[in-house]
């Protein structure tokens, strides 16, 4: 199967607010055409593709790298997602759980150390991404029971090790210090997480591997995937060892066992907000934030000044990847448009009533990998030379470079540290990663959720009584129990 762009290269990444505010023009690079030979190929040149070719590079800098990528640099999520550089990931507390000791330190000391190195290493590449280090606030602000939920989850950290040097209880005033929100009750303060521009980031970074000599071939969708063998439309790449990096796109090569499913999430950006508005706002940190909901928000305050805030996305059948939707610019206080983005556009003026007459000026959105149980992966099978990573389930802009370096070690360096992490494996795919159900039970499934969960908001949100709230969350634990397993 060939994996390129609908229309062209830009794909609806031209719709978000990173395209406008890139600074510069997006030229696509030139294609593969003829043969290559290498040591390594790489389909993909998202974060995972790129930081994977630059951990190769510092690894054995003699190496020829070849990445092949169907539109341009960061055209999938790496170049549209909500811009939180997280030390941490979906999953980092259950495989924390598999360790203890020393290993189990060790191991937690990795993933809350992405962002410092992140400080050093973007630094080092000349990387400019808007990149603030203010933490991340997670909050009780919209009804009572997202305090509950906001204690489940510091138990199940302080659980596994981590301690108030990576997150902190706040009260319901240490929280409003920070986050001016008119209903508060608590929160949690996460030390290791970063603002950043996400099409920086990855066009940063792309730069960078190019300059240390790795080639990158842009505009060459891969048609098909044999052994030591990547063919595209003009030409081919021989290589003992080809590396899948293609996040949302991975199961389109039939190379991981269907263990990823592509799912959507949409954000939405504000003009510009006047220093009043901030002032009434707070995140003088540049803090990024989110509420203790199943509907996954997650937002930013962006370094011109606007706020950028997305939630869970839907699903297509049969894991369809969707990169382009339908937006109309409106005021943060208008009636319903009746489209996908209603929901955030709600959601965040239910955060920020204060916030008359803003417009909401671009909606876009764009796929992930949501793997099965929620763990990300560096897979190497050294028989048949090909290397998997991803599955972040949106989580990826912080855990990719970490995978990579892991990806990079289990190829180049076996006896290294990272390759004894839980995350990391050697072996085939369909022996090490558990298959998703076949349709219509995924897209069955995701539909009752969204719909529940969308249902337990608006009920939590509301005056309903005890009785209901009760249930609706009863059942929506259990929904959310099922689906991780």
């Amino acid at each position: 199967m060939v994996i390129q762009a609908n229309n062209g290269w830009t794909e609806g990444l031209q719709a978000s607010l990173w395209y406008d505010t890139l600074g510069q023009a997006i030229q696509p690079g030139a294609p593969l055409q003829g043969q290559q030979e290498a040591d390594v190929v790489i389909i993909g040149a998202g974060y995972s593709g790129l930081w994977t070719a630059w951990y190769l590079r510092q690894l054995d800098p003699g190496l020829k790298v070849v990445i092949l990528e169907a539109g341009v640099a960061g055209l999938g999520a790496s170049g549209r997602n909500g811009g939180w550089l997280i030390g941490g990931f979906g999953g980092d507390v259950h495989y924390l759980q598999q360790l203890d000791g020393e290993r189990q330190s060790r191991a937690r000391k990795l993933v809350t150390g992405i962002v410092a190195e992140a400080v050093v290493e973007l630094k080092n590449m000349g990387i400019e991404c808007d990149f603030q280090h203010g933490g991340n606030l997670q909050l009780a602000c919209r009804y009572p029971e997202q305090i509950h939920r906001l204690r489940q989850e510091l138990a199940h950290y302080q659980a596994v090790g981590f301690d108030e040097q990576d997150v902190t209880w706040l009260s319901a005033q240490e929280a409003q210090r920070q986050l001016h929100l008119p209903n508060v009750q608590g929160g949690l303060f996460f030390r290791h997480c970063a603002r950043v521009h996400p099409l920086k980031l990855v066009r940063g970074l792309a730069k960078a591997v190019m300059a240390c000599g790795v080639l990158v071939f842009e505009q060459s969708p891969v048609c098909r995937v044999s052994k030591n063998r990547v063919t595209t439309p003009l030409g081919q790449v021989r290589a003992p060892v080809i590396v899948s990096a293609l996040e949302a796109y991975q199961r389109l090569l039939g190379l991981d066992n269907h263990a990823t499913l592509a799912v959507q999430s949409m954000l939405i950006a504000t003009q510009p907000l006047n220093p009043h508005q901030w002032r009434s706002i707070g995140l003088d940190s540049s803090q990024t934030f989110a509420d203790a909901s199943r509907l996954i928000t997650y937002g930013q305050r962006t370094a011109d000044g606007r706020l950028v805030f997305g939630a869970r996305g839907g699903y297509g059948f049969g894991a369809k990847v969707r990169t382009e939707f339908d937006f109309t610019p409106r005021a943060l206080d208008a009636l319903p448009q009746g489209d996908e983005f209603d929901l955030r556009v709600r959601l965040l003026h239910a955060f920020f009533p204060q916030l008359t007459d803003v417009q909401v000026t671009h909606g876009w959105g764009g796929s992930l990998a949501l793997s099965r149980q929620f763990r990300p992966h560096a897979i190497y099978d050294p028989d048949s030379g090909v290397g998997l990573i991803g599955g972040y389930g949106g989580e990826g802009v912080g855990a990719s470079k970490l995978l990579a370096k892991t990806l990079a070690e289990l190829i180049l360096a076996p006896a290294g540290e990272l390759c004894t992490m839980p995350w990391a494996h050697r072996g085939k795919a369909s022996d090490i990663l558990r298959r998703w159900e076949s349709e219509p039970w995924p897209y069955l499934s995701y539909q009752c959720s969204k719909w529940l969960f969308e249902w337990e908001d608006r009920l939590l949100s509301t005056s309903a009584r005890a009785w209901q709230k009760r249930g609706v969350t009863k059942l929506a634990d259990g929904l959310e129990w099922l689906m991780s397993g």
